[in-house]
C-alpha cells in the first residue's frame, strides 16, 4: 500500500506516522517532497519509500536520485513511460495516473501502473 505524503511534515508528525504504522509489513511512503522521504529514511532507514516525480522533471534528475541508498520505488508521471533511460533503471517504477482503459490497455504490458476510475 503506498501512503503519500503530501505537505511536508515535522520530524515530530513523521515519528507518529511510523509508529501508527508499524504493524503494516507492506507500507511504502511516496512522496513529490522529496525532504519527507529522507527524513523518515534518517528516522528508520528499513522504512520503504519512494520518490515521485512529475513533469518538468528532468530525466537526468529522475536517474541521479534513482541510485540514492535505501530508496526502493520511483513514482513517475506517465509521460516518462516511454524513456528507455528510465525504462532501463533496476529500480521498481510505477507510473500513474492512468485514467482510462485505452490507456491502461496501451501501457500496461511490462509497466506497473496506478489509475483512477478504471
Amino acid at each position: 500500500m503506498f501512503i503519500e505524503i503530501k505537505p511536508k511534515f515535522s520530524t515530530k508528525l513523521l515519528k507518529k506516522l511510523i509508529k501508527e504504522t508499524s504493524k503494516y509489513s507492506k507500507c511504502v511512503f511516496i512522496s513529490f517532497k522529496h525532504k519527507n522521504i529522507f527524513n523518515l529514511l534518517k528516522l528508520n532507514k528499513k522504512t520503504k519509500v519512494g520518490l515521485s516525480f512529475s513533469p518538468p522533471t528532468t530525466v537526468k534528475s529522475i536517474l541521479k536520485k534513482s541510485i540514492i541508498k535505501n530508496i526502493d520505488y520511483l513514482i513517475l508521471d506517465k509521460s516518462y513511460i516511454k524513456n528507455k533511460k528510465i525504462q532501463d533503471l533496476k529500480i521498481k517504477k510505477y507510473f500513474y495516473t492512468i485514467k482510462n482503459n485505452s490507456e491502461f490497455k496501451k501501457y500496461n504490458k511490462k509497466n506497473n501502473l496506478i489509475f483512477e476510475n478504471l
